[in-house]
């Protein structure tokens, strides 16, 4: 089974598929004596382009963290992320595998470089998404200054997580295990450790323990 998260939004229905790609930054140099050879350059930042469908109506095939969402609530939600001019994290969670196989999720700071929202008459209330996402990355640099490292760029500040946490109303697993351990794709262990069947359906009050 496959779950794909952007941020905090999980995509309602798997995209059939997803383009990966990179966009290679090699080149060739004319030496002196006219000879021509190849340069190796770093790969460019990666790419991922799907197409996603938002469900119109509450159907079985859709997959929701609490309840259902109208579509032009994933787009407002989009859209936010693409105003507050932000990078988030793309998630593509694997598990339940066949042949016992162990799962796993891609994770990728990203940002939305563009978003086509596609409606047809045909297909009633259903929308479908065109989204592009590029990989993001900052640029880092260190200077030696009397023996100690200092680093500049992107700084991110580890958080001890708490041991519990006890569920407020409105609260889902995946935001809880974003917010508390800092990764909201292991909301799937973490049901596993609390004996909850369906990592969507948790109460108010329900104690959750992280380890």
């Amino acid at each position: 089974m496959y779950s794909v998260y952007i941020d905090d939004i999980l995509l309602p229905v798997t995209p059939e598929k997803i383009t990966w790609s990179y966009k290679g930054q090699n080149d060739t140099v004319n030496l002196i004596n006219m000879e021509e050879i190849s340069r190796i350059r770093a790969p460019g930042l990666m790419e991922f382009s799907f197409k996603a469908l938002l469900p119109g109506g509450d159907v079985p095939y859709a997959r929701y963290l609490t309840s259902f969402k109208e579509p032009f609530v994933y787009i407002y939600e989009l859209e936010q992320i693409i105003n507050e001019q932000k990078a988030v994290m793309f998630y593509i969670v694997r598990e339940k595998l066949p042949y016992k196989r162990v799962g796993f999720t891609t994770k990728k700071m990203v940002t939305i470089e563009s978003l086509n929202v596609l409606e047809q008459a045909d297909e009633g209330l259903d929308v479908v998404l065109d989204i592009k996402l590029k990989e993001y990355k900052t640029a880092q640099s260190s200077e030696i200054s009397n023996g100690i490292n200092t680093s500049q760029g992107s700084r991110q500040v580890t958080k001890t997580a708490a041991k519990t946490y006890v569920v407020k109303d409105g609260d889902n697993l995946w935001n809880i295990c974003k917010n508390q351990l800092n990764d909201g794709a292991k909301c799937y262990d973490i049901a596993k450790l609390n004996g909850i069947s369906n990592p969507s359906l948790i109460y108010a009050g329900q104690v959750i323990r992280f380890e």
